[in-house]
This record gives C-alpha cells, structure tokens and sequence, in this order.
C-alpha cells in the first residue's frame, strides 16, 4: 500500500487534493487511481482512496489507520560527513530502521569536506531521500536532520544515553545491545578514516561511552547500520 504525507489535517470524509509531485507519481507512476492508499498527518495514519487522473489528484480519507509503527524511544544518529553515495544511503536506511534525528558532523578525517554555500541544496536532497524512506517505511514521522555541526558541538551534544562506536573497545566495554536501557539514545559514528585517538578522548570527556559491534572493522556507513539495527531492536522488545 502505498504512503503519502500530508500538510493538512486529516480527517474521515476530507478530501486531500495532492500536490503536482504526489499526483504524478500516484497517477502515472504507480496507477493508483481507484486504490487505498495512506495518508499521515502529524503523526496520525488515515486510510484514503485515490482518484484522478495522473494531473490532479485526489484522495477520500475514509477511516483511521490504528497501527502504530514508531518506536516510544527516541533514537539520534550522529553521522560525521561520508561520500555523497555512502552518506544517502545511511539516511535511507536509518530512516527505514526508526531513527527519530539525524545530526551530519564534521571531524578530522573526514574525506568530504562541508561546503555551506550548497547547504540548502543539500538540505533539500537529504530531506526528499529521508521522506520518500518513511513513506515506503510506512513510518509517521520523517526523521529530523540537523545542519552540520562541528566536532566541538557534537562533544557537547546532550543526550539521555550516548555511544561511541569505537573499533579498540572489542573486549572492553559490552556490545551496544546489553548497554542500551534508557528512553533515548544517540549514537555516534566517524568517518572513513575513522576518528583520532584525541577526537575519541574528546568525545568521552563529553560523556559518550565506548562500545564495540564485535571483532570485525566494519565501515562507517556498515556501523550505522549496524548500531541502529541493534538499538530499534532494543526498543521494539521493550515496547512488547
């Protein structure tokens, strides 16, 4: 079933008029005209059918969808900066596994460097991958993403619980999934080149606790993953 989000309220009997690229996509695209479809406004799921004809399109909201797929727990992905391919993908994936915040970053090492002349742009793009994952998701919320910060903000960040993924943890400190307890979480991971020995000392003075993903060296955008996979996990047994 497809997944559209709305600006406007919702409400059984409404009629939500799509906008040009939704209709597009609901007309001529996917063929959806006479179908189901879900709508979500502000966090709230109707079940609507689609009409028109692929220039203008319109659905009938017919009643409240009463499944819920968010996680209770708040979860914020600290990803510093990666290759533009590396980068998209994280923000489709976190997106896909639940993550309620992503805060981009640069540090040290990092191979792309921030350029705040094509910041709106990029915001722009970043915004239209994170909202097309929650609707194929069927999320109702689309993640929030931050401007870039700088390595001394991110040190600074408060957050109810915080991670470190750091490769020279393994054998030290747990695996992130018999540390994870609280409500909230925020998780960071480096670059390519990973972070420098005083970068890690950094973010631990600034609260962030050390955690290893097991043995194996994994890449930056493999570790995202990895770490969120493991902590939605976490939530969703809590919510049971």
């Amino acid at each position: 079933m497809q997944q559209y989000f709305s600006d406007t309220k919702l409400a059984p009997g409404a009629v939500y008029e799509m906008t040009p690229q939704q209709a597009h996509h609901a007309g001529n695209v996917v063929h959806l005209q006479g179908k189901i479809i879900r709508l979500v406004h502000n966090g709230e799921a109707y079940f609507a059918r689609c009409e028109g004809n692929g220039r203008k399109m319109t659905a009938l909201v017919l009643e409240k969808d009463p499944v819920k797929r968010e996680l209770d727990a708040e979860l914020v992905l600290l990803q510093a900066l990666v290759r533009r391919e590396k980068f998209e993908w994280i923000l489709q994936k976190a997106t896909e596994l639940g993550v309620s915040r992503i805060i981009p970053f640069e540090s040290s090492r990092c191979v792309v460097q921030y350029r705040k002349e094509k910041a709106e742009r990029q915001k722009e793009r970043w915004m239209q991958i994170v909202t097309e994952a929650a609707e194929q998701s069927k999320r109702e919320k689309i993640p929030v993403i931050d401007d870039v910060l700088r390595f001394e903000d991110v040190c600074r960040f408060e957050a109810e619980e915080k991670y470190l993924a750091y490769e020279n943890a393994f054998g030290e400190s747990p695996l992130l999934g018999s540390v994870y307890t609280g409500e909230s979480a925020a998780f960071v991971i480096g670059p390519e080149g990973g972070f420098s020995e005083e970068e890690v000392q950094a973010l631990v003075s600034g609260g962030y606790r050390t955690v290893t993903l097991g043995a194996r060296i994994l890449r930056a955008e493999t570790a995202a993953l990895a770490a969120l996979a493991v902590m939605a996990d976490t939530a969703e047994r809590k919510q049971r």
